[in-house]
């Protein structure tokens, strides 16, 4: 089982037009609900260089591009099983 996973979110405005918005929220409760703060950092970038492609969000180095809240929860639960 991994220490702590990376969860980096695009904040671009880009990104956060296409769901990052929505995808942050739900990473947020997904943590606290799980309490999981000690073993998720979660960071914002101002862009991640795929913006077309957004919402877009990096796990431990690995991106992901065009994600629902639920799928960005299953990446980040996926990460933690690691």
């Amino acid at each position: 089982m991994a220490d702590k996973i990376s969860v980096e979110l695009c904040m671009g405005s880009s990104c956060f037009a296409r769901g990052n918005s929505e995808i942050l929220q739900a990473i947020e409760a997904y943590i606290n609900e799980k309490d999981l703060a000690d073993r998720v950092e979660l960071v914002g970038h101002l862009c991640l260089g795929k913006c077309k492609f957004g919402p877009n969000l990096r796990i431990d180095g690995t991106d992901y591009s065009g994600l629902t809240p639920e799928e960005a929860i299953t990446h980040i639960a996926k990460a933690l099983e690691k």
